[in-house]
């Protein structure tokens, strides 16, 4: 009689084994089918998906080239030279595309005859509506001024003036990016009013304006040299 009963507890194992990879096999079904829903779901809610990929992978591939280079190279300036190059194509697409087709927002400035530089913001065509271009502008235009910020403190901290250097060169194209938007997105300026109140907006009218000064003073370096 054992040798049926040793048989039949292998078969009860065999068959809740089976189970349990008929139940793995249809939870990874479901996770694919998720993840493909909402990649379908955001394709389909997404007016410029090839700007939306744009606009991330630049700002990717600054931090990467800002936080992994110094593991390839000692020199600072190849360092220097990437990151600013990858955070130089982020500012571009994201002050002449992204803004433009992912939210309906224009900023540029002109210089008068009289040498008095203006400041144009433009908002008539901004996008009300909820939509994927919005999510991903706004959230990676935010996450990337938070994450160059943190770089900084953390440069600070440790006392690598070099890299802190490098991290406000890119603290200070991202950010006059922001403030431009910002400046533009009556929305935004609705939506912080609510959050923070007008200490909050003083704070970053403050911050965009040493910012802005920051990199008129850089730019004035530069044309001397």
């Amino acid at each position: 009689m054992t040798p049926k009963k040793e048989t039949s507890i292998e078969n009860k194992k065999e068959e809740e084994e089976k189970k349990v990879e008929i139940l793995q096999d249809k939870i990874s079904l479901d996770n694919k089918e998720k993840s493909e829903n909402s990649f379908s779901k955001f394709m389909k809610n997404s007016s410029h998906p090839l700007i939306c990929f744009f606009t991330v992978l630049f700002k990717i591939l600054c931090i990467i080239s800002f936080l992994i280079m110094n593991w390839i190279t000692n020199k600072s300036s190849v360092i220097y030279l990437t990151t600013v190059l990858f955070g130089s194509a982020d500012f571009w697409v994201t002050k002449n595309l992204s803004g433009r087709l992912l939210v309906g927002l224009r900023w540029w400035n002109e210089v008068k005859e009289s040498g008095e530089e203006v400041w144009i913001f433009e908002s008539k065509n901004e996008k009300k509506e909820a939509s994927s271009d919005k999510t991903v502008f706004w959230i990676s235009l935010y996450g990337f001024n938070i994450i160059w910020l943190c770089l900084i403190i953390a440069n600070l901290i440790t006392l690598n003036p070099a890299r802190t250097i490098i991290a406000i060169v890119i603290f200070v194209f991202a950010s006059v990016n922001l403030y431009g938007y910002f400046k533009c997105s009556k929305e935004q300026q609705n939506k912080l009013k609510s959050y923070g109140g007008k200490l909050a907006i003083n704070a970053i009218k403050k911050g965009a304006k040493t910012t802005m000064k920051m990199a008129n003073e850089q730019q004035n370096n530069n044309n001397q040299e």
